[in-house]
């Protein structure tokens, strides 16, 4: 089976691994078809932007998503160590060769200095410009303060923290590491690769930040207790259960397993055609670093050097939950007279869209799913307008010049007391003055206000339609809402009621945005 036909039933599921039985066999079968890329990869994660069934990867070259078929480029060529995923839009990209962190936007693909001093080492607190680091290495959201994110400064020996908001840059703490690389929470504290040995961070009640030892302590390829282990060289770890991790052990050419449960490091099996193999015969591990993700309960992705492995667990195919529904394609149209729109994330961030098609992160009960819309401008424009009808023999309208200019400052004098109407709510516009419609010995008169709505609003809203009414019953003079024409018997002509008994009604009147069509009212579409 190719490597990636099923990732998108695996990347469905939202957790990251159930706490299950220490005592449960671990059985992981080699999967030999792989993804090939160009450059050396560095870190991989589950793509939120495009959760379900695509995964992020840092590489030499720059930040990449994949879904095992096609693969997009999310950034200029640059060398990208890790990163973070600080919500669905923004990640933090880890530039180790300038010695800096730095912050992309998914949606404008825009990159911007997060952190550091990029181009120059060092070892210093501060703001952009100020703070340094010298190698930064790994980078995970704080958990304890989601607006901060925590940095492996390895050079220095130091956990940095570094604000979100402010790019401020603190030391954690610089003792206990030595080379840190990678981080991984593990319940309340952090745990940290460190070239020969395991180190986990703890914050205590009393403030104070412990590093210690937990696994391995000298260099070598020994199994046994976790504190008499050893590793040659180890970057990256990744949670299989509870308090079990596997660790990657690229001086020995191996991944090992840490089973905090019974305190012991043992050899991580890979089986081939129902052999247990535990060396680089099964996998090519470099000597480099093997960044691993897992995904679901019992599948697990390694990459070593410019490749992808997928190791698959024994019940990997089978009993996973059903995939995010398709959202199909649905359109979302630019209020008219605005150049973009306005899009509520689920994360409670909101984010302006021009026209465009897009796919963000939609949650979905357990799920964190994909929706796919367009945005458009809306072919019609529908504005909040004020009406009345009255009932005059057409032809008087048209008598002569008079009783159009009556007619015209008398409209002009009730859009007046209109504004008086809208509030805070609306203003009366000024780029369609009131306008009238006569069949039949049926005047309509609309005075037309500044606020519109696209083409999927049918009514205006009902807060806003009672808050007018009370306004406009608190006007005498707009009570009939009397219009004055000349020659008429009598020439004050009192508007009739509508179906709420009210002489003026608040209701949307229709236009094609394109002057050059005319909307048919029957099918509510321009022609």
């Amino acid at each position: 089976m190719k490597l990636w036909n099923i990732i998108s039933m695996l990347l469905a599921l939202a957790s990251y691994g159930n706490a299950q039985s220490s005592s449960s066999k671990l059985t992981y079968v080699l999967d030999y078809n792989s993804l090939n890329l160009s450059s050396i990869i560095h870190h991989m994660d589950v793509d939120r932007y495009l959760y379900n069934f695509q995964i992020l990867i840092s590489t030499a070259t720059g930040l990449i998503t994949t879904n095992g078929n096609n693969i997009w480029a999310l950034t200029p060529s640059m060398d990208i160590h890790g990163f973070a995923q600080i919500n669905a839009t923004h990640v933090v990209l880890i530039d180790r060769i300038h010695h800096c962190l730095r912050m992309l936007d998914r949606v404008t693909s825009h990159i911007v200095v997060l952190a550091g001093t990029c181009g120059t080492p060092g070892y210093s607190d501060g703001l952009i410009g100020t703070g340094k680091f010298h190698n930064p290495n790994s980078v995970v959201v704080d958990t304890r303060n989601s607006g901060q994110v925590l940095v492996t400064d390895s050079a220095n020996n130091a956990l940095r923290s570094v604000s979100i908001s402010t790019g401020e840059v603190r030391t954690v703490i610089d003792s206990g590491f030595e080379l840190p690389q990678g981080l991984l929470w593990a319940g309340d504290h952090l745990l940290v690769t460190n070239n020969v040995y395991i180190s986990s961070v703890r914050w205590l009640d009393n403030g104070t930040v412990v590093n210690y030892i937990v696994a391995f302590s000298r260099p070598g390829d020994v199994y046994g207790t976790t504190d008499e282990s050893k590793v040659r060289r180890s970057s990256n770890l990744v949670r299989l259960r509870e308090k079990m991790f596997l660790v990657d052990d690229t001086g020995s050419r191996k991944l090992k397993l840490v089973d905090f449960n019974e305190g012991r490091v043992k050899p991580f099996c890979i089986y081939q055609e129902d052999d247990c193999t535990t060396n680089s015969s099964a996998l090519p591990i470099p000597a480099i670093k093997a960044p691993m993700l897992k995904v679901g309960d019992e599948t697990i992705y390694v990459a070593l050097a410019t490749s992808v492995y997928k190791l698959k667990g024994e019940s990997s195919e089978s009993g996973f939950p059903v995939e995010c529904p398709d959202s199909g394609n649905a359109t979302i149209y630019i209020i008219p007279g605005r150049r973009k729109l306005t899009f509520s994330l689920d994360n409670g961030l909101t984010i302006d869209l021009s026209e465009g098609h897009y796919t963000l992160p939609k949650d979905d009960g357990p799920l964190l799913c994909k929706e796919h819309f367009n945005v458009m401008k809306s072919p019609i424009v529908r504005r909040l307008s004020f009406k009345s009808v009255y009932e005059v023999r057409c032809n008087l309208l048209e008598y002569d010049s008079d009783t159009r200019i009556v007619l015209r400052n008398t409209l002009l004098h009730r859009r007046s007391q209109l504004l008086t109407a809208c509030g805070e709510d609306c203003t009366m516009s000024n780029n369609m003055m009131p306008f009238s419609e006569c069949t039949d010995g049926q005047l309509t008169v609309y005075w037309p206000t500044d606020v519109m709505f696209p083409i999927d609003v049918h009514q205006p809203p009902t807060e806003l339609v009672n808050r007018l009414e009370q306004r406009i019953e608190t006007i005498d003079s707009m009570i009939n809402m009397e219009i004055f024409i000349l020659y008429h018997s009598p020439p004050v002509i009192a508007a009739a009621k509508g179906p709420n008994n009210k002489a003026v009604q608040v209701t949307l009147y229709s236009a094609c945005a394109n002057n050059r069509k005319s909307y048919d009212v029957e099918r509510d579409v321009c022609v």
